[in-house]
């Protein structure tokens, strides 16, 4: 049962690598995706999907610029997830490790990358020719490497990395425990604040700063905040749409 468990999980991984490439963009490789699928997996769907939004929080703000590699959210998920419920840890020490686990996957997006640019004089040649079974082929061989090289690390960290992990909590002095469990208090507010400097400007800060003041003051739920920012959103478009027609 727990080799069928490793095997999903790290199929799971491999869905979200190829999610934009084969499947369209369906936002597989989402924390809050993956950690429900994850929390399905492991028979505890709740702690997924707690897990899984907080996560979201914290890896929301990484945005890959040019050539970049960022650091593997979906590993840094998965793992957290995992552990989580697979070894009883604690879900703010899971998600204190998700970032040096999202850090240690990084290669698995360079790894396949380079690999797979024999296939581009390949295909270009192909193409010249016509042979278009050629191109598909070598598409398909692309595929097959990703999910390898996804496959195995991830399978290899679940199927050997619970007792290690159960090993090394046992280790750890309570007091870097209870730093973990701080420092994944503050994790959800710097991705917020990475989120914020792409989006912040002279019309959007306001909004904001209203959301804050409903939420804080006014003690308004996420469901009535986000109702508002509907009601003002068609109030702005439908303005916008008079100035035009002017």
């Amino acid at each position: 049962m727990f080799l069928l468990k490793c095997i999903l999980v790290s199929l799971v991984f491999v869905l979200g690598i190829l999610d934009g490439r084969i499947f369209g963009q369906n936002l597989l490789d989402t924390p809050i995706v993956q950690a429900t699928l994850i929390g399905l997996i492991m028979g505890d769907v709740k702690t997924g999907l707690i897990m899984g939004a907080t996560l979201q929080l914290i890896f929301m703000g990484f945005v890959g610029i040019g050539v970049t590699s960022l650091p593997n959210a979906s590993a840094g998920t998965i793992l957290a997830v995992f552990f989580a419920i697979g070894s009883h840890m604690d879900a703010s020490s899971a998600i204190a490790l998700s970032m040096p686990i999202a850090l240690l996957f990084q290669p698995t997006g360079i790894i396949p990358r380079i690999i797979n640019n024999i296939f581009n004089p390949r295909c270009d040649a192909a193409a010249e020719r016509g042979d278009y079974k050629a191109i598909e082929r070598y598409f398909w061989s692309g595929v097959l490497i990703f999910a390898v090289v996804f496959f195995v690390p991830m399978f290899l960290a679940t199927y050997f990395g619970r007792g290690p992990v159960e090993a090394l909590i046992g280790i750890i002095p309570t007091v870097v425990l209870s730093g973990l469990n701080k420092a994944s208090t503050l994790l959800p507010a710097l991705g917020i604040a990475l989120l914020m400097n792409y989006i912040m400007d002279n019309e959007s800060t306001p909004l904001l700063f209203l959301g804050f003041m409903l939420s804080a003051y006014l003690k308004m739920d996420s469901l009535g905040v986000a109702v508002m920012g509907l009601i003002i959103a068609l109030i702005y478009y439908n303005f916008s749409q008079k100035r035009n027609l002017e």
